[in-house]
């Protein structure tokens, strides 16, 4: 079996290989949406001769971690005709992905898993848990009344100037937050076409954009696609603008991170929400990865032991000394009990701040010296990540 970059001869395989394998096939701005994908991101094949039997798309993404955006690969649309199956094929495309990232200078990448064990087993790791949330018209929350700074456009009416201040505060955010991705205008059109009935409510105060939503209205439901504020003032200010609707819909949908205390200051905050982990996370290069990384309190030198079969170049010992210099060392000198040693699925987890240093030490069985992981702690940025994009 021929691994590869797919020619844009065999394109029209993509299409036929992705509609065959997903639930629901592709027409109109979805299939021009997936084309231009395939035209911009890494696109693997599978070869039998000149047949695609296999794929493998490596979408060309960023990532915030601690306030450092690295380039990322968010790896999709994965999948193999079912006569090829049991062969080894995505372990090759799997394989050949992380080669293909670390020398596109990926340094991270993100998935939603079919399988965790799956894509754990080729070192990627969950890493943000999802809180999906339905509210009853009865349950909706106030705020008072009070006369709040709205202005509203669609992709389907759209207002240029509020969008671009839409797209740029949401930028600044995606920076501030750890987890964050940036849209670029690419992507922005591929939500577009993806959710072209969407609604845009931006909530000003004193000139300055400080929150907006991004919203779909269907059959009574009041579905939130982005909920993204600046303040609580700009919170409280979108609530009162989605309860104002009311008289038209009976529920609100949306999601959120699960860490947050959603809901806490709702007057009836006992509405449905269920728990999803749908992304996982993994670092491809892990020297790179660190050298970026926003290090904090770095007592004494620190040592990590990373195993990783599937990229032999992260299999290292790594030290990282007081000023946060990392480097790779060739000594076995350090004992077990001074030196962190982690698979890279739980390393990644680590790093980006979804598991403690404790649970990542407890995870792989792995001891060592409480004071090491009091250490590691203390240079470890503690915010969780919150990851929404999907791809």
């Amino acid at each position: 079996m021929d691994i590869r970059i797919v020619s844009p001869n065999d394109y029209g395989q993509i299409h036929q290989l992705r509609d065959y394998c997903f639930p629901n096939k592709y027409t109109g701005p979805r299939r021009e949406d997936f084309h231009y994908w395939i035209e911009h991101s890494a696109t693997l094949g599978a070869y039998d001769a000149k047949k695609v039997v296999g794929q493998l798309l490596i979408l060309p993404l960023n990532m915030t971690v601690h306030g450092i955006s690295y380039k990322m690969g968010g790896i999709g649309f994965v999948a193999t005709y079912p006569e090829y199956r049991q062969q080894g094929i995505i372990k090759k495309l799997m394989t050949e992905a992380l080669q293909n990232m670390r020398e596109n200078g990926q340094i991270i990448s993100v998935l939603a898993p079919f399988s965790v064990s799956f894509y754990r087993h080729f070192g990627w790791e969950l890493f943000f848990e999802k809180l999906y949330y339905t509210i009853p018209q009865s349950m909706f929350p106030s705020f008072g009344k009070q006369l709040d700074v709205v202005k509203r456009m669609s992709f389907e009416w759209p207002d240029s100037e509020l969008f671009e201040k839409i797209k740029e505060f949401h930028q600044a955010m995606a920076i501030a937050q750890n987890g964050g991705m940036i849209r670029d205008d690419a992507w922005w059109k591929r939500i577009e076409r993806r959710n072209p009935d969407s609604h845009f409510a931006a909530y000003f105060n004193e000139g300055h954009l400080e929150g907006y939503i991004r919203y779909t209205i269907q059959q009574g439901t009041f579905d939130i696609q982005d909920f993204i504020v600046a303040n609580y003032s700009a919170e409280q200010a979108m609530w009162r603008y989605m309860t104002s609707h009311a008289a038209s819909v009976s529920s609100m949908k949306g999601v959120t991170s699960n860490h947050r205390p959603f809901g806490f200051y709702f007057e009836e905050p006992q509405f449905k929400k269920e728990v999803k982990q749908d992304v996982m996370v993994r670092v491809v290069d892990a020297h790179a990865f660190m050298k970026q990384y926003p290090w904090k309190d770095i007592q004494e030198t620190l040592y990590v032991c990373i195993e990783d079969k599937y990229c032999p170049w992260n299999e290292q010992i790594y030290q990282i000394n007081k000023s946060g210099h990392v480097s790779i060392i060739e000594t076995n000198s350090i004992s077990d009990m001074h030196m962190l040693t982690l698979p890279i699925n739980l390393f990644s987890a680590m790093m980006v701040g979804y598991l403690s240093v404790k649970d990542a030490v407890i995870y792989a069985n792995q001891p060592i010296e409480e004071k090491i992981i009091q250490q590691w702690q203390w240079a470890l940025p503690t915010e969780k990540p919150a990851f929404y994009e999907y791809f």
